[in-house]
């Protein structure tokens, strides 16, 4: 009798103690926060984050040749000259033939003209070229934001799984150490300790696998930002924009690559690839007999390319091409864009009304959870029972907190797409 009720109260110990174990790591105590793990720096705003993360872009090498190459542009057409100027001599005599004293020295300064419209063509090319260049870096910086707003989320909810994993294999080692307990004081079957070790080593391989994930985030991170630090907050309230306004950046950039070819189109059709009207003013010198004086005068030639309309054809009909490919690059930039916005819209309103059930279920399986344990306590219920209605509401609170995560990310997304910026 006395060795029955020692082994009750051995019994109600270890359940006792089990039932605190269990009050700690509840699934309330697993929602909460668990142990940052890289470093975060509150003075790192979103934004500059992502001017930080444009600044190292390798396309960002792309946009400084496009300046370079405006400014050449403009340097061309302002100059006063269409081209290269030329200097101009000829001498002439007779002495390979009859030899009386006959030369005649020409000099002269050949000069480029520009045609009727081709230098106010040229300037046209130049701004359209910096407008290019400048909006090409814009777009640059929104790429940039997708890239790194994606990243961040994804290190969210792999910090996230990682943390509620390493509490799950907390629990499941200190249940395992209880159960040893147990079984070394005869209440429990050696089985139900070798059950409890495997569960510990399954809970372990979750744990590897979620940090392993956390890692490889955090090098994309990394590789994409040249950072090892992360912003204090970057959540994203949603953007009052509800259509693809003319201000988004992709588009604005669609829209001047569409002019700056257009500019291209009227500088080939006005410089007929280079074949410039010219003017050459010299000095002739000619001596008509040996011994007589020399004769002095000055030279003026004009000349003027006409025609030629077949042979300049297939460069403006290339040029036209590149014009016609730009736009249709917009308008399907367009579509595309329309498109996302509808897809970012549904998810988010889909996600938003999953995340309002999974908190219903995240409460109810708190409470079944805290009446099981109460259950349990009473020796009502097995602890192999109490087991499942824990994991399921771990289940539970991980899907709330994961959706929770995910709205987040649906609003920066649907950011992106309309052409918020940070």
């Amino acid at each position: 009798m006395e060795f029955s009720a020692m082994a009750f109260d051995l019994r109600r110990c270890l359940a006792l103690f089990y039932v605190v174990l269990l009050g700690v790591v509840s699934p309330a105590a697993m929602a909460g926060d668990g142990d940052e793990h890289w470093p975060s720096d509150t003075s790192l705003s979103l934004k500059q984050l992502v001017d930080l993360a444009t600044e190292t872009y390798p396309k960002m090498a792309v946009a400084g040749a496009m300046e370079e190459e405006a400014v050449a542009l403009h340097r061309r057409g302002d100059s006063w000259l269409p081209g290269y100027p030329a200097l101009y001599a000829q001498y002439i005599d007779d002495s390979l033939s009859r030899n009386r004293g006959i030369k005649q020295v020409q000099t002269g300064l050949q000069l480029p003209l520009w045609m009727w419209g081709q230098k106010a063509a040229g300037q046209h090319l130049a701004d359209r070229a910096t407008a290019n260049a400048a909006e090409f870096q814009r777009t640059l910086r929104y790429e940039v934001a997708g890239l790194v707003r994606e990243l961040l989320w994804d290190i969210a909810a792999a910090e996230s799984r990682f943390r509620l994993a390493k509490q799950v294999y907390d629990v499941s080692s200190r249940l395992t150490n209880t159960v040893r307990l147990r079984v070394e004081a005869g209440d429990l079957a050696r089985a139900d300790l070798l059950l409890a070790q495997s569960d510990n080593l399954e809970k372990l391989n979750a744990v590897t696998e979620a940090e392993a994930n956390l890692a490889q985030t955090l090098q994309a991170y990394g590789n994409l930002t040249r950072l090892d630090r992360l912003p204090g907050a970057f959540d994203e309230p949603p953007s009052p924009l509800v259509a693809i306004a003319d201000t988004h950046p992709a588009m604005t950039a669609a829209n001047t690559a569409v002019e700056r070819a257009r500019a291209e189109l009227e500088w080939v059709r006005t410089s007929k690839q280079g074949n410039q009207p010219t003017v050459l003013v010299g000095t002739q010198h000619d001596w008509f007999e040996r011994g007589l004086a020399r004769d002095d005068s000055t030279n003026l030639v004009v000349q003027v390319p006409f025609g030629g309309g077949d042979y300049n054809a297939p460069v403006e009909a290339d040029a036209n091409v590149k014009l016609n490919q730009a736009i249709a690059e917009r308008d399907l930039l367009a579509r595309q864009l329309e498109r996302f916005l509808h897809e970012a819209e549904r998810r988010l309103a889909v996600d938003k009304a999953q995340l309002a059930v999974a908190q219903q279920r995240k409460k109810l399986a708190e409470r079944h959870f805290d009446i099981s344990r109460s259950s349990f306590e009473a020796g009502e219920m097995e602890l192999l029972d109490l087991l499942k209605i824990e994991g399921a509401a771990r289940t539970a609170i991980q899907d709330a907190e994961l959706l929770s995560i995910q709205c987040k990310r649906d609003t920066a997304r649907y950011n992106q797409v309309v052409g918020e910026m940070p």
